[in-house]
């Protein structure tokens, strides 16, 4: 129930009251009229017991109900009752000093203007709170969005990162191997060059061997002599090599004696 019902209850109530006293009072002096046999007759004096019931009624029942109405729909602590009227224009029902009722249809009109842009500002204020929460959302997506884009750059650029470091590592791998297998070529090369020339020498070595030929010393021959006319060098070299291929340790010979010639 609205304030405007409220006040239109109170008004009612008044208003019964009042027509109340004036029956009331008509009775009163039409039953004296009867009493007395002529209106200039000055009536006796006769106890109210009706309306003094209805004033106590209203004194101790309506009054109370009305205050207790106003301080629980109206009241504001700290507000003068001009400042309520100000603040609410459309909802007061005015009353002269005789108790008639004002026209309110001019607050009527004013109610349902002040419904209208009630409900406008409700819904301008629906819409903007909507925008508002649609650019929160937009931005939310937005800042989702960015953040997506970074950890999708850097998980990209860790994967390149690691690409990186597994293809440094495969060449630095390649690489040891391929120095691996360059010392094992080049002392697989040494072993066959050292081989090839054992392999020399000992045919050298069988070939002066097969041409090593013996001799058989004379009579009035020596070392020096035969050195001389078998190899045309009586060198101490040559003789040393006479000595060595027949384990000799001095040039003295014997006639008879073969003796290897190297």
């Amino acid at each position: 129930m609205s304030k405007e019902d409220y006040r239109d209850k109170i008004e009612e109530h008044r208003q019964s009251f009042e027509d109340e006293q004036k029956n009331q009072q008509t009775l009163s002096r039409v039953s004296r009229m009867n009493k007395n046999g002529s209106p200039n007759k000055k009536p006796k004096k006769t106890k109210r017991k009706m309306p003094l019931m209805t004033i106590l009624v209203v004194i101790f029942i309506l009054i109370p109900f009305s205050i207790l109405i106003y301080f629980l729909k109206f009241y504001e602590p700290g507000k003068t009752i001009e400042e309520a009227e100000k603040n609410t224009p459309g909802q007061v029902l005015e009353i002269d000093k005789s108790g008639n009722k004002t026209d309110a249809s001019a607050s009527t009109g004013n109610n349902k203007e002040d419904d209208k842009a009630n409900k406008e500002a409700e819904n301008q204020s629906k819409k903007d709170a909507e925008k508002l929460a649609a650019d929160q959302k937009a931005a939310q997506e937005v800042k989702k969005a960015e953040e997506a884009k970074k950890a999708e750059d850097a998980r990209k650029a860790e994967e390149a990162k690691k690409t990186e470091e597994a293809k440094k590592a495969e060449q630095a791998k390649k690489a040891e191997q391929a120095k691996l297998a360059q010392q094992q070529a080049e002392a697989a090369r040494k072993a066959e060059e050292a081989k090839k020339a054992e392999q020399a020498r000992k045919a050298e070595e069988a070939k002066n061997a097969a041409k090593a030929s013996t001799h058989t010393v004379k009579e009035n021959e020596n070392l020096y002599r035969i050195a001389l006319n078998h190899y045309g060098d009586g060198s101490e070299a040559t003789l040393a090599k006479i000595r060595a291929a027949n384990g000799m340790s001095s040039d003295t010979v014997m006639v008879g004696q073969v003796i290897k010639l190297p």
